[in-house]
């Protein structure tokens, strides 16, 4: 009878100490966010965030995801903070950006949990360009903890794709 006893509070323990470390699991947040606010459309430094699409769900009660953008609240301390990020610089000025911001919206979803793409505006981060040595958009640069940032160089190719970003990506360490 006490082995039967002894049986029954160890499962009591094990599933308590069970649902704790889930329930952990879930309440741990993005360190990025700490960095994002608002969602904008409008901001010129952006965070292209996977994650459930306010009041929208199915027939079930399950909330639809998608790509959203978030307010950037502080660019210097998200670029150190040590989280990887994928900087895409675009220019406001040229509507051929939109067809690019496109496809970088799936890679942001593709990568969603490994990386975080960062979207800003060329023409109010003229200093960014400077640092990275850019000199067409739109332009990619990975920055991950312990490597030097590496810059796509998009301006050195006479024709890519969002597989050769990818792809570079892969040989950077991205994923």
């Amino acid at each position: 009878m006490k082995r039967g006893y002894l049986s029954v509070i160890l499962a009591a323990i094990l599933s308590f100490v069970l649902l704790c470390s889930c329930s952990k699991e879930k309440e741990t947040t993005d360190p990025v966010r700490e960095f994002l606010g608002d969602y904008s459309y409008s901001e010129s430094a952006v965070c292209m965030v996977y994650e459930p699409v306010e009041d929208e769900t199915d027939e079930n009660g399950n909330p639809f995801y998608g790509i959203q953008y978030r307010k950037i609240t502080d660019l210097d301390g998200l670029m150190a903070s040590g989280n990887t990020l994928l900087l895409y610089f675009y220019s406001s000025m040229d509507n051929r950006s939109a067809q690019v911001t496109a496809s970088v919206e799936d890679l942001a979803q593709l990568y969603s949990g490994r990386l975080h793409v960062v979207m800003i505006d060329a023409v109010e981060y003229r200093a960014l360009l400077e640092k990275y040595d850019i000199n067409a958009v739109p332009e990619f640069v990975l920055i991950k903890a312990g490597q030097t940032d590496k810059v796509f160089g998009s301006s050195s190719y006479d024709y890519w794709t969002m597989n050769d970003v990818v792809l570079w990506l892969k040989e950077s360490g991205a994923a």
